[in-house]
């Protein structure tokens, strides 16, 4: 694609989750061409790549036909994070740590931090979106990431963003993450007015094992918070979970059963 065409063109990191679904469907909503990139960085929730493969298929569907059609590419990288984070004590990739259960703290979310995750994928969709010409790329950060993930903040993109430009003495890619002030709640809103298959997003950081195939395990904090946010979003879950999450919620004006 050269940069005389008038197209907008984005590369989006998408894992299998709901909001980087939604963020798909948002850019191809709004008319983007995109290619769309997973990475395999040594997590046990690999599971996701199988659902995000599914949606991207549904997004093909929905968007690549008629006088308005986009086109959508997807890949799946290798990023050697895992192995390079031999003494981590993220859950996400230490097959020796257990993954935190109940709603989301700021202990448990810790738990989950993966140093230097968003920056490396990052790198990868902008070196992309260089050889593209691209103007934009794009993650789904929300609201609810920023206390424990430095790298889903506002000031992390800023930075990132000086970086992109200073590295190559051009401005042309700009990283966005037009989730950033969004709860998750306020995306499965977004997602369910877009008309977004929720039913082929995957959230758990289970990642079906423990023999639960394709049942959320309902103990994580990712089902925990994917359930809390279709219930407070008013909008149906349609999502299998092998233990109900409802336990861990202590919405106002509704029970904690």
């Amino acid at each position: 694609m050269s940069k005389s065409q008038s197209r907008n063109h984005a590369v989006l990191i998408v894992s299998g989750g709901m909001d980087s679904c939604v963020l798909s469907y948002y850019y191809a909503a709004a008319g983007f061409d995109l290619h769309l990139l997973s990475f395999n960085y040594g997590q046990k929730h690999l599971k996701e790549l199988t659902y995000a493969k599914r949606y991207v298929t549904h997004l093909r569907e929905r968007f690549g036909q008629g006088p308005r059609a986009i086109q959508v590419s997807y890949d799946i990288i290798d990023l050697p994070i895992a192995r390079l984070l031999t003494n981590s004590d993220s859950a996400l990739i230490n097959a020796d740590l257990e993954m935190p259960k109940g709603h989301y703290t700021d202990d448990s979310m810790k738990a989950t931090v993966v140093p230097y995750r968003n920056p490396n994928m990052l790198l990868q969709a902008a070196t992309v979106a260089w050889n593209e010409h691209a103007s934009v790329v794009a993650f789904a950060a929300h609201q609810g990431d920023y206390s424990q993930y430095p790298d889903c903040r506002e000031v992390f993109v800023d930075s990132f963003n000086a970086m992109l430009a200073a590295a190559m003495n051009s401005e042309e890619i700009k990283v966005e993450s037009p989730f950033m002030r969004f709860t998750k709640a306020q995306i499965a809103a977004l997602g369910s007015s877009l008309s977004v298959p929720f039913e082929l997003t995957w959230s758990c950081y289970e990642g079906g094992n423990n023999g639960l195939g394709d049942q959320h395990c309902g103990s994580c904090g990712t089902c925990v918070e994917r359930y809390e946010a279709f219930k407070l979003a008013g909008i149906p879950d349609p999502t299998v979970y092998a233990n109900n999450p409802e336990r861990f919620l202590a919405i106002p004006g509704q029970s904690n059963l």
